[in-house]
């Protein structure tokens, strides 16, 4: 038997500046003239990136637990990969915790009684 334990989607918060929803609409903007949003896309995500990853630890440890290689293109694509969780109803800032702490797990410490 295999048992598998998720975080659930963040539920509805305070939107605040921007929501979870329109955060992804502006990450997936492509073409020519989405060179803007694109750069706003990666600041927000690094922004609270760097926000998550400075809070101190937990008692259960770290929320996020990125590679050593961790680049915010890396930070971008984790956030849209978990695109399907974005609601209007969720702040973006916990949108993209949500989705640093699926994407990138820390581990679990098992210690034998």
């Amino acid at each position: 038997m295999i048992i598998v334990t998720a975080l659930p989607p963040p539920g509805p918060t305070t939107p605040g500046f921007l929501d979870a929803a329109r955060l992804q609409a502006v990450c997936a903007d492509s073409g020519p003239e989405a060179a803007p949003a694109r750069a706003f896309c990666l600041g927000y995500v690094m922004s609270v990136a760097d926000q998550v990853l400075a809070r101190p630890p937990r008692r259960t440890g770290p929320m996020v637990c990125p590679p050593a290689d961790f680049t915010g293109k890396a930070a971008v694509e984790a956030v849209q990969r978990y695109g399907r969780y974005a609601d209007k109803g969720v702040s973006a800032t916990e949108f993209v915790r949500f989705a640093l702490g699926r994407a990138y797990p820390c581990p679990i410490e098992r210690t034998r009684p």
